[in-house]
């Protein structure tokens, strides 16, 4: 494998645990919500962490999310699939794909057992996010003894699907845009036939 494709894979490896970690909190925050019926959906999201702001694409099914960035003029496509815990990150220029295996499992895991997570939901008023009429709310998820604490924008023109969330602390928030709600098209959470999986155990295996 050439340095580019090399640095390509480092990249996406460093921000996979982050990715799978709130991709499993947004899904937590829609179950929660009885007035969501049907999760599938797809939008633009605009994600601010750390002072850093972050645009994509994002599709998402009961079952999987796929998320389209582009990222140092170079695309990025990543692909969660809660139903068989895995991660694929696609490089559609060099037409590979990387299988990450257990990275990112934690989040997978989380975000594969949410429905057991204890949540409390404590309406705090309404305010306008872009378009939409949102009721905000203060949610909390106790999950395996750990609390976490979020706000959340619920817009009512879309039965209450959760436009806004933020970390009650400020550190970071995610808003999504231009959002349908209705069933994604399949293929859109698959593997192209023609990209060629990288061996990430060659990889990463030491040179002697």
């Amino acid at each position: 494998m050439n340095n580019k494709a090399r640095q390509f894979v480092s990249g996406n490896l460093l921000d996979l645990g982050k990715a799978a970690l709130l991709t499993a909190f947004f899904l937590s925050g829609v179950a929660a919500n009885a007035q969501v019926r049907n999760p599938s959906f797809s939008a633009d999201q605009v994600q601010v962490m750390r002072g850093k702001t972050t645009t994509s694409k994002i599709y998402s099914s009961e079952k999987a999310i796929r998320t389209e960035s582009v990222e140092r003029g170079k695309q990025r496509i990543t692909i969660l699939r809660l139903d068989q815990k895995a991660v694929w990150v696609l490089d559609p220029e060099q037409k590979t794909y990387m299988d990450t295996g257990g990275i990112g499992a934690s989040g997978m895991e989380m975000a594969n057992n949410a429905a057991d997570a204890k949540r409390q939901r404590d309406l705090l008023g309404s305010e306008q996010v872009g378009p939409y009429h949102c009721d905000k709310y203060h949610v909390q998820i106790t999950y395996e003894g750990h609390v976490y604490n979020s706000i959340e924008w619920d817009a009512k023109e879309l039965d209450g699907f959760p436009v806004k969330q933020a970390d009650d602390k400020g550190s970071w928030y995610k808003e999504y845009q231009n959002v349908k709600l209705g069933p994604q098209d399949p293929a859109l959470f698959e593997v192209p036939s023609d990209y060629r999986k990288i061996d990430l155990g060659a990889l990463f295996k030491p040179r002697s």
